[in-house]
């Protein structure tokens, strides 16, 4: 391909990220208080929250309120009687620090304000579209193919959720960023050989995400196999050991605080003592999944029709605390009959493109590309490793939880989909654009009525100016509308 089009059709996609990122976060209230029509509260009836927008947002504009205001670092207290508001405080600083930064150089002094939170997330639309760009680095100097890098850029543009995450006030878009552009410097490295450039970059990044939050921890096996793999040619000692000392003068400061606040430098400990009241794979299994008697099948059925289905669904959209869906109901179904049409049809074409990629293997110039897929494959799969392990104690099906490796799977899917159609660049680009572009415009037009329902004139009167349970995340959905026996809830993290 030319070149300059290459150039423009990557500036055409992350602009199109932008505008996506800036619709979700006009169209997503800010800190708005109602009810979450799929999923149900003590008594029964739809669950009533202080905030039904974007997950764990209020939390996190709490912290930088915390920041802007001058008391310093807020401390993490399990047992504090108004966690809901702080249970974000655990958290690791870069992301809050670079927001409160944002907020001041904006001007906003009252945080809680539809205007102040519109401006806030501007900040991670900016950092949205940064991640595309590295999708689109990572899979050009991993792949050598221009055509695989706008597919997959293209892929990760659009996704409806992700553009919904680079929309709302939260730590993931920079925690995203960060690790993309990492395994991108770590795929240039392993492609031209290591310079010094290379090792301070991956040095300095790993250790912002580190800052950014924990789940960047998953980067350290991956670096240490990007230094196994063969290279034209390999770090020196020097570059490894300069590259480890930058990742750890920027988080060692952070640790060493909650070593002495903790008695644990990653907040681990403190962070599952909140975590305690929250829904478990035990009791998911005992009060929901074998309603009305005991089944022999729990353990596949919290897998299957729990962890996956909803994990796959929520892959490509499944917005509010987890309470709009695309399907034709808009709240979630977990039943085999469930109307879920098109999160069906996009499942078959995410088998198609699994097909495409498993094609691709056979591809002459596979083994050239070989130290890529073992990087992005590795990667995603101790992210999905970690995932299930959360799941395996804790109901947390948000794929969300998978995003930080956005870069990889986007590399897959683009490969898929570049092999289905027979590496005709144009025609794997456009039919990703209109699918997902179509998925995008449809979600768009659909959240506005959906908020109402559960914060406007459409709630029956007896539900509005709630007294919100005091909880934290998103409950536990009823299963095909029957109340939940839990009245456990699973947290956003």
């Amino acid at each position: 391909m030319d070149r300059k089009i290459t150039l423009g059709l990557l500036l055409a996609l992350i602009f199109a990220h932008i505008v996506l990122a800036a619709s979700f976060a006009a169209e997503t209230p800010y800190r708005t208080a109602g009810i979450l029509l799929g999923q149900r509260g003590p008594d029964g009836g739809p669950d009533r929250e202080q905030d039904i927008g974007a997950p764990d947002e209020r939390q996190h504009v709490n912290y930088i309120s915390y920041l802007a205001e001058g008391k310093g670092f807020p401390v993490f207290n399990p047992a504090d009687p108004n966690l809901y508001e702080s249970y974000q405080s655990h958290q690791p600083p870069a992301f809050y620090v670079l927001s409160t930064a944002w907020s001041k150089a904006l001007g906003l002094s009252d945080l809680t304000t539809q205007d102040a939170g519109l401006k806030l997330r501007a900040l991670n639309v900016v950092i949205g579209s940064i991640t595309v760009a590295g999708v689109f680095f990572l899979l050009f100097w991993g792949f050598e193919s221009e055509g695989i890098a706008l597919v997959g850029t293209a892929f990760a543009a659009l996704l409806p959720m992700f553009a919904a995450l680079s929309g709302a006030v939260s730590n993931d878009p920079l925690l995203f960023c960060l690790i993309t552009w990492v395994l991108a410097l770590l795929t240039l490295a392993t492609k031209q050989g290591w310079t010094w450039k290379l090792a301070i970059g991956v040095g300095v990044l790993t250790g912002l995400a580190l800052l950014t939050k924990t789940t960047a921890l998953s980067l350290l096996p991956i670096i240490l196999l990007a230094l196994l793999l063969k290279s034209s040619k390999k770090p020196s000692l020097a570059m490894i050991g300069a590259s480890a000392a930058l990742a750890l003068m920027l988080v060692a400061p952070w640790w060493a605080r909650n070593q002495n606040l903790y008695h644990d430098p990653l907040a681990i400990q403190a962070f599952s003592n909140a975590f305690k009241g929250s829904a478990q794979k035990e009791t998911i299994i005992k009060n929901a999944i074998l309603l009305p008697q005991p089944d022999a099948n729990g353990e596949l059925t919290y897998w299957k029709d729990w962890v996956g289905w909803w994990t796959a669904r929520s892959f490509f959209g499944a917005f509010g605390y987890m309470d709009i869906w695309l399907n034709e109901r808009g709240t979630s179904g977990t039943g085999p009959n469930s109307p879920n049409a098109l999160y069906r049809l996009l499942l078959a074409a995410t088998f198609l493109c699994a097909v495409g990629w498993a094609a691709s293997t056979r591809q002459s110039d596979f083994k050239q590309k070989l130290p890529s897929h073992i990087l992005n494959g590795t990667f995603f799969l101790v992210v999905l490793l970690l995932f299930i392990r959360f799941n395996n104690q804790y109901f947390q099906a948000q794929a969300r939880y998978l995003l930080p490796a956005i870069g990889a799977i986007s590399g897959a899917f683009a490969i898929g989909i570049f092999e289905l159609f027979k590496r005709r660049t144009y025609v794997a680009l456009g039919v990703v654009i209109f699918v997902l572009g179509g998925i995008d415009a449809y979600a768009l037009s659909r959240l506005p009525s959906e908020f109402q329902k559960r914060t406007g004139e459409m709630i029956p009167s007896a539900m509005r100016n709630p007294e919100p349970q005091r909880t934290i995340g998103f409950r536990v959905a009823s299963m095909d509308g029957l109340p939940s026996s839990s009245s456990e809830r699973p947290r956003q993290g």
